[in-house]
């Protein structure tokens, strides 16, 4: 579906009423499907079994764990559809920019592209919009649905939906739009960013490792995320001299998306996993934020592949040479985010031009669905300058 639209459709309501209001300009955004050949290594395991029966997956994501650890890496090709919302940045005295700075964005696990628009569902507002925010600040957005996501391709989920075959489909994603061949409707960016939220995050580290020279600057939001988050834990744990709690964890219930939600996901494959425990949501949220966002949250939430397992990747990214920003909120239970862990995750990306963390205030995980959003949107981009600064010395800084 290629429909033209306007992001004015979503301004609060309220705002046509109230004269002292003024209704911000809001871009201009396509939806633009990229189809790509990709080759890319993949950890070939054993087909699934039937994931049709109660706690089925429950029971199989371990054994899919120790699956990935002995698996052989083989040569996987396929041609793959990403399915992306460009929004162009305003125009310069009445003109368009033949070419602009461009931020790339990939949402995290069981979200779609609309993680970066759609933030309030029940008032329709564009309050929590990372690409209305962009917009108003000179950036073009690309919000692009993950390999197996949204509108993108639903190919295999365990096989086809691994971390290195979204990392090739992004490599030949920004290869286009470098040399031009992307759209028409894109020009060739000055400049681009490539930013992630959660496991987007794991995607955009491990990218900017394998394909340093591909973007200027790399922001990782809801991050530390995976086993980098994991391993900071276990070290706050110790630091702090705190015992973790010996309550068990909260896991969601998991099902095949087209049983759980079959008028959602009619025809996916069973690798394709939905959460049928709505309150899980719930751990996303912390400090201040809507109370009908953690429902809302579930109830549009996207399936997830099996594939998404192999979002490990690598522990440091001494490759990448650009800038880094990290935006997560303070209160985020996974990242942790003290003195240590910023030094810790700064030490991550050695040769990075420049390391800033953001601290965004009274949010957890999801930071874009808090009442600080666009505080923590205005620390972020403040630290762009013009998406990559001067070369510096590298280093560590909080603006909390």
């Amino acid at each position: 579906m290629h429909l033209k639209y306007y992001l004015s459709s979503l301004v609060l309501p309220a705002l046509c009423c109230n004269a002292a209001a003024v209704r911000p300009a809001t871009p201009h955004c396509e939806e633009i499907d990229f189809t790509y050949n990709i080759a890319s290594k993949i950890a070939s395991v054993p087909p699934p079994p039937d994931l049709s029966t109660n706690e089925a997956i429950t029971k199989y994501l371990p054994v899919l764990v120790q699956n990935l650890k002995t698996a052989p890496n083989v040569t996987r090709q396929g041609r793959y559809k990403l399915a992306g919302l460009f929004c162009r940045a305003p125009p310069t005295h009445g003109k368009h920019k033949e070419g602009s700075p461009l931020q790339v964005l990939a949402h995290g696990s069981s979200y779609t592209k609309e993680y970066w628009n759609r933030a309030a569902w029940g008032n329709m507002t564009i309050q929590n919009s990372w690409q209305q925010f962009a917009y108003e600040k000179g950036y073009s957005t690309l919000a692009i649905d993950r390999l197996c996501y949204g509108a993108s391709s639903h190919p295999d989920p365990l096989l086809d939906c691994q971390l290195t075959t979204s990392i090739e489909t992004f490599h030949a994603l920004f290869a286009s739009l470098k040399n031009g061949t992307a759209s028409p409707k894109i020009p060739i960016p000055t400049e681009i960013a490539f930013v992630g939220h959660s496991a987007g995050s794991i995607t955009v580290s491990n990218f900017v490792q394998t394909y340093p020279n591909d973007v200027d600057t790399a922001i990782l939001t809801g991050w530390p995320s995976g086993p980098i988050a994991s391993i900071g834990a276990a070290q706050y744990y110790s630091s702090h001299h705190i015992t973790p709690s010996a309550s068990p964890p909260r896991y969601p219930a998991y099902a095949p998306g087209a049983i759980a939600f079959p008028t959602r996901f009619p025809g996916l494959a069973q690798g394709y996993i939905a959460s049928t425990n709505t309150s899980f949501r719930s751990i996303g949220y912390a400090g201040r934020y809507d109370p009908s966002y953690p429902l809302l949250d579930a109830r549009t939430q996207s399936t997830f592949p099996l594939g998404e397992a192999t979002y490990t990747g690598a522990m440091s990214f001494s490759a990448f040479k650009g800038k880094v920003i990290v935006a997560t909120g303070d209160l985020d239970a996974g990242a942790r985010a003290d003195g240590d862990v910023i030094a810790r995750s700064r030490g991550r990306f050695p040769n990075a031009s420049g390391f800033h963390w953001v601290n965004a205030t009274e949010s957890g995980h999801v930071a874009n669905y808090h009442f600080s959003a666009r505080q923590t949107y205005q620390k972020v981009f403040a630290l762009l300058g013009g998406v990559r600064g001067p070369p510096s010395h590298p280093r560590s800084e909080d603006t909390s």
